[in-house]
């Protein structure tokens, strides 16, 4: 096995204020039919192993304030040479942030796709600017896997007027009472077309279709507007892509953002979305669906949530569509300490493991509700690094539901890493001990 490179990638946000423009689409291209639907190809071959790292500089660096998001292939990387090289010529300058009590940038890295068509991923952007509220952004990142080009919205889409035409419709309906609510959907797609326009538009491509997000003041000036998204699906939107990004894989894994609704592939309707949010209460999943139709023609959107009672301090999702149909969420959990914990004195060491503790949680969403599968919760997406303490984060990416790597914490790291596939039931099932 060849020595993996880790790819060192810029850090970037954007954040612009867009205007309109004068020109709209005037015609509303319709859903495309199930039977065309049925059409489209699936297979894209082999899912790509990756795994994604963060880097922390550490605070004795004082001028070195910096934090890096990185890419690096989980295995042998002849097969992906022009991918390797596109990713590690997209930058190792991390952008210089934050002053002497410490980074105001925080920044996490998740993978939507990696297959033999298309690598994609986002990373999600803060940065504290004073006051009660920050800077946010998510910036979608998106290359051929055979070119290693980046690809561009016209690489991926037939004809933008008609794409955010799409975008607008799905945006009204994902945010009926939303700021930007204001005229019709062709003035709606008249502000998108612009921004798309004007390159500030950010998208990844999905297993099953395209997200785009809308960051902070491109559509709404109110600096507590979260990040609005617009997913456009193959089986609904297929009529938008260009014939090649046209398919969907028929089993796939996708991490997504906590606290941002995703449009996959959860039911029949055109409003079914997933949220995954956690807090010291528990993980709440928060599945989105249509209700009635208000006054303006519009749907409106409903929500149900689920809730575990776990304390968490953060989580790292990750969506699950099985071949047979069945649906799962993949969920690393970062275990919060009781607060009890800190009152028993334990040592600076014991402290450290309490909050430092991972679980996996799996959930399975087949059948419309959400119910809690049995999981062995020694279980972990997170890798250790023992060798590089300025990488306190390196997390193996699920990309293949029938071949993935996890750690099982508790012992030690040469024995901890597991090859595993989706069980029967939907947890993970050992296929071997790596050693």
């Amino acid at each position: 096995m060849k020595r993996h490179k880790k790819l060192a990638l810029a850090i970037a946000a954007s954040f612009a204020l867009f205007g309109a423009v004068s020109d709209a689409p005037q015609s509303f291209a319709p859903f495309c039919t199930a039977a065309e639907a049925s059409d489209f190809e699936t297979d894209l071959g082999t899912p790509i192993p990756l795994r994604t790292y963060s880097v922390y500089s550490k605070p004795e660096w004082a001028a070195e304030k910096r934090h890096f998001s990185g890419i690096l292939i989980d295995g042998p990387s002849d097969s992906w040479l022009p991918l390797t090289v596109t990713l590690e010529g997209y930058g190792v300058e991390a952008s210089a942030v934050g002053d002497e009590e410490g980074p105001d940038v925080i920044e996490s890295l998740y993978v939507h796709r990696a297959d033999s068509l298309a690598v994609s991923f986002a990373e999600s952007q803060a940065a504290y600017g004073g006051g009660m509220r920050g800077r946010f952004a998510v910036i979608g990142r998106n290359y051929d896997t055979a070119t290693g080009a980046a690809l561009t919205l016209d690489d991926v889409f037939i004809n933008k007027p008609m794409l955010a035409n799409e975008v607008a419709i799905v945006l009204r309906r994902n945010y009926p009472d939303g700021p930007f609510v204001s005229g019709t959907v062709t003035d709606l797609a008249v502000k998108v077309l612009k921004i798309m326009e004007e390159g500030g538009c950010s998208w990844t491509l999905d297993p099953c279709g395209a997200t785009f997000y809308f960051n902070m003041f491109s559509l709404s000036d109110d600096p507590y507007a979260p990040i609005y998204t617009a997913s456009l699906t193959f089986d609904v939107n297929g009529f938008c892509f260009q014939e090649k990004y046209r398919h969907a894989p028929d089993q796939w894994c996708m991490e997504i953002e906590p606290r941002t609704p995703m449009r996959a592939f959860l039911g029949d309707s055109v409003l079914s979305t997933i949220e995954v949010k956690s807090d010291v209460n528990g993980i709440h999943i928060i599945r989105g669906s249509a209700a009635a139709t208000g006054s303006d023609g519009i749907l409106n959107k409903e929500e149900t949530t689920f809730t575990d009672p776990v304390r968490s301090n953060g989580i790292h999702p990750v969506l699950v569509k099985m071949r047979d149909g069945r649906k799962y969420l993949y969920v690393d959990v970062l275990i919060a300490p009781a607060p009890e914990d800190y009152e028993k004195g334990y040592d600076a060491q014991t402290m450290t493991e309490l909050e430092n503790r991972h679980e996996l949680r799996v959930y399975d969403l087949t059948d419309g509700d959400v119910r809690r599968v049995d999981c062995d919760s020694s279980f972990t997406l997170r890798n250790e690094l023992i060798f590089a303490e300025e990488a306190p984060k390196d997390w193996f990416v699920m990309t293949d539901p029938e071949n993935f790597k996890l750690n099982v914490t508790g012992v030690p790291l040469r024995e901890a890493h597991r090859r595993c596939r989706v069980g029967a039931n939907g947890a993970p099932e050992v296929i071997e001990v790596i050693r």
